[in-house]
Protein backbone atom coordinates (compact mmCIF):
# COMPACT_ATOMS: atom_id res chain seq x y z
CA UNK A 1 0.00 0.00 0.00
CA UNK A 2 1.29 3.50 -0.81
CA UNK A 3 0.23 6.94 0.37
CA UNK A 4 -1.02 8.67 -2.77
CA UNK A 5 -1.67 12.24 -1.62
CA UNK A 6 -2.67 14.50 1.25
CA UNK A 7 -5.67 16.85 1.09
CA UNK A 8 -6.11 20.01 3.10
CA UNK A 9 -9.16 22.22 3.49
CA UNK A 10 -8.61 25.80 2.45
CA UNK A 11 -10.46 28.94 3.41
CA UNK A 12 -9.71 30.78 0.18
CA UNK A 13 -8.81 28.78 -2.96
CA UNK A 14 -7.29 31.72 -4.85
CA UNK A 15 -4.93 32.67 -2.00
CA UNK A 16 -4.04 29.04 -1.37
CA UNK A 17 -3.30 28.38 -5.04
CA UNK A 18 -1.06 31.44 -5.15
CA UNK A 19 0.85 30.26 -2.08
CA UNK A 20 1.36 26.66 -3.18
CA UNK A 21 2.16 27.46 -6.82
CA UNK A 22 4.03 30.75 -6.63
CA UNK A 23 5.65 30.36 -3.23
CA UNK A 24 6.28 26.60 -3.11
CA UNK A 25 6.52 25.86 -6.82
CA UNK A 26 3.84 23.18 -7.06
CA UNK A 27 2.08 22.75 -10.41
CA UNK A 28 -1.69 22.47 -10.93
CA UNK A 29 -2.44 19.12 -12.57
CA UNK A 30 -6.23 18.85 -12.15
CA UNK A 31 -9.29 20.80 -11.08
CA UNK A 32 -12.57 19.02 -10.40
CA UNK A 33 -15.60 18.68 -8.17
CA UNK A 34 -17.59 15.64 -7.04
CA UNK A 35 -20.55 17.64 -5.73
CA UNK A 36 -22.09 21.12 -5.66
CA UNK A 37 -20.17 23.60 -3.53
CA UNK A 38 -16.90 21.69 -3.66
CA UNK A 39 -13.67 22.72 -5.40
CA UNK A 40 -10.71 20.38 -5.62
CA UNK A 41 -7.36 21.42 -7.07
CA UNK A 42 -4.65 18.76 -7.36
CA UNK A 43 -1.05 19.96 -7.22
CA UNK A 44 2.21 18.20 -8.03
CA UNK A 45 5.77 18.73 -6.88
CA UNK A 46 7.53 17.86 -10.13
CA UNK A 47 10.80 17.05 -8.38
CA UNK A 48 9.48 14.62 -5.73
CA UNK A 49 6.25 13.59 -7.54
CA UNK A 50 4.32 14.21 -4.30
CA UNK A 51 0.70 15.34 -4.63
CA UNK A 52 -1.33 17.79 -2.56
CA UNK A 53 -5.05 18.42 -2.96
CA UNK A 54 -6.58 21.72 -1.94
CA UNK A 55 -10.22 21.25 -0.90
CA UNK A 56 -12.71 24.10 -0.66
CA UNK A 57 -16.30 23.62 0.56
CA UNK A 58 -18.85 26.44 0.34
CA UNK A 59 -21.43 26.74 3.09
CA UNK A 60 -24.07 25.02 0.92
CA UNK A 61 -21.85 21.94 0.34
CA UNK A 62 -22.83 18.84 2.29
CA UNK A 63 -19.21 18.45 3.47
CA UNK A 64 -18.96 22.00 4.83
CA UNK A 65 -17.94 22.55 8.43
CA UNK A 66 -16.82 25.89 9.88
CA UNK A 67 -13.12 26.54 9.36
CA UNK A 68 -11.28 26.64 12.70
CA UNK A 69 -7.91 28.20 11.78
CA UNK A 70 -6.18 26.07 14.39
CA UNK A 71 -4.27 23.52 12.33
CA UNK A 72 -6.96 20.85 12.15
CA UNK A 73 -7.70 21.44 8.49
CA UNK A 74 -6.32 18.07 7.31
CA UNK A 75 -9.08 16.68 5.10
CA UNK A 76 -8.10 13.07 4.41
CA UNK A 77 -5.32 10.64 3.56
CA UNK A 78 -5.58 8.70 0.29
CA UNK A 79 -4.02 5.29 -0.26
CA UNK A 80 -3.58 3.49 -3.55
CA UNK A 81 -4.65 -0.15 -3.21
CA UNK A 82 -4.98 -2.93 -5.79
CA UNK A 83 -8.79 -3.10 -5.46
CA UNK A 84 -10.46 -0.16 -3.68
CA UNK A 85 -13.94 -1.70 -3.82
CA UNK A 86 -12.76 -4.91 -2.15
CA UNK A 87 -10.71 -3.12 0.52
CA UNK A 88 -13.52 -0.63 1.21
CA UNK A 89 -16.02 -3.48 1.67
CA UNK A 90 -13.58 -5.37 3.93
CA UNK A 91 -13.04 -2.38 6.21
CA UNK A 92 -16.75 -1.56 6.43
CA UNK A 93 -17.50 -5.22 7.23
CA UNK A 94 -14.98 -4.97 10.08
CA UNK A 95 -16.84 -1.97 11.51
CA UNK A 96 -15.08 1.03 9.95
CA UNK A 97 -17.60 3.87 9.61
CA UNK A 98 -18.21 5.03 6.04
CA UNK A 99 -17.04 8.60 5.48
CA UNK A 100 -17.78 8.66 1.72
CA UNK A 101 -19.54 5.92 -0.21
CA UNK A 102 -17.62 4.06 -2.86
CA UNK A 103 -17.54 5.84 -6.24
CA UNK A 104 -16.66 4.05 -9.45
CA UNK A 105 -16.22 5.93 -12.72
CA UNK A 106 -14.56 5.78 -16.10
CA UNK A 107 -11.59 8.08 -16.61
CA UNK A 108 -9.71 8.93 -19.82
CA UNK A 109 -7.15 6.25 -18.95
CA UNK A 110 -9.30 3.50 -17.43
CA UNK A 111 -11.61 2.83 -14.49
CA UNK A 112 -11.27 4.42 -11.08
CA UNK A 113 -12.77 3.28 -7.77
CA UNK A 114 -12.59 5.35 -4.59
CA UNK A 115 -14.23 5.29 -1.18
CA UNK A 116 -13.43 6.59 2.30
CA UNK A 117 -13.79 5.21 5.78
CA UNK A 118 -12.99 6.73 9.16
CA UNK A 119 -10.07 5.53 11.24
CA UNK A 120 -10.50 5.03 15.01
CA UNK A 121 -9.83 8.74 15.52
CA UNK A 122 -12.39 9.87 12.96
CA UNK A 123 -9.76 10.73 10.33
CA UNK A 124 -10.96 10.06 6.80
CA UNK A 125 -8.92 7.36 5.05
CA UNK A 126 -9.34 7.13 1.29
CA UNK A 127 -8.89 3.97 -0.75
CA UNK A 128 -8.35 4.36 -4.47
CA UNK A 129 -7.58 2.01 -7.35
CA UNK A 130 -7.15 2.65 -11.04
CA UNK A 131 -7.22 0.12 -13.85
CA UNK A 132 -5.62 1.35 -17.04
CA UNK A 133 -6.93 0.82 -20.57
CA UNK A 134 -4.35 -1.10 -22.52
Amino acid sequence: MALQYVSIRVLNMEESLKFYTEELGLKVIDKHSYMPGEEVVSLLDEETKQHLNLMYYSEDCKLYTPYKLDGVELDHLMFVVPDAKKKFQELVAKGAPVAWDLVERDTPTGKMAMGMVKDPNGIWIGLRSQTDNK
